[in-house]
């Protein structure tokens, strides 16, 4: 009989060691609030004993129609590896932008265009580096424009994790 009791607490004794592995090498959150025209968050990835991995962020990636503040409409999520030599990027876009044609393929030059939705997990991976932007916050903003053009509020969660 306490043979089944031991083995049933085995994997609740091994279950802290395995969350203490996935923890991030790095945690940001950066939050965009329209107005803030020049937004553009970058951080450094260090290791806890302050090795450079690489560098993280998120910036202005396309605005809609004229006139301040500007209506930001996509931003560039973006990982840089210090042991790759392409910095990969994805685009998170308003559903107004990602449902216009133009817009999707302009800004596909920059990185895989991605549909923002509240709660969403976008994964971007190097060689040697996996980072998770969780999208915390969306609130579009309200106006002249048609629904979901453009961002009042955007913030993201970014955890990276080395491989």
């Amino acid at each position: 009989f306490a043979r089944p009791a031991a083995s049933r607490s085995a994997p609740v004794a091994a279950a802290p060691a395995a969350a203490a592995t996935d923890m991030p090498a790095a945690h940001f959150m950066t939050t965009y609030k329209i107005g803030d025209d020049l937004y553009d968050d970058s951080f450094s990835i260090d290791t806890a004993r302050g090795e450079f991995l690489g560098e993280c962020g998120v910036g202005i990636s396309d605005m809609v129609g004229v006139g301040e503040p500007k209506k930001v409409s996509a931003f560039e999520v973006w990982l840089f590896d210090k042991n790759d030599t392409q910095t990969v990027t994805k685009v998170l876009m308003s559903s107004r932008a990602m449902s216009d044609p133009a817009v999707r393929q302009r800004l596909a030059s920059r990185g895989e265009p991605v549909q923002v939705e509240p709660g969403q997990e976008i994964i971007l991976e190097t060689p040697s580096l996996q980072l998770q932007a969780k999208v915390v916050e969306l609130v579009y903003g309200q106006g002249a424009l048609p629904a979901g053009s453009y961002f009042e509020r955007l913030t993201l969660e970014l955890s990276v994790w080395a491989k």
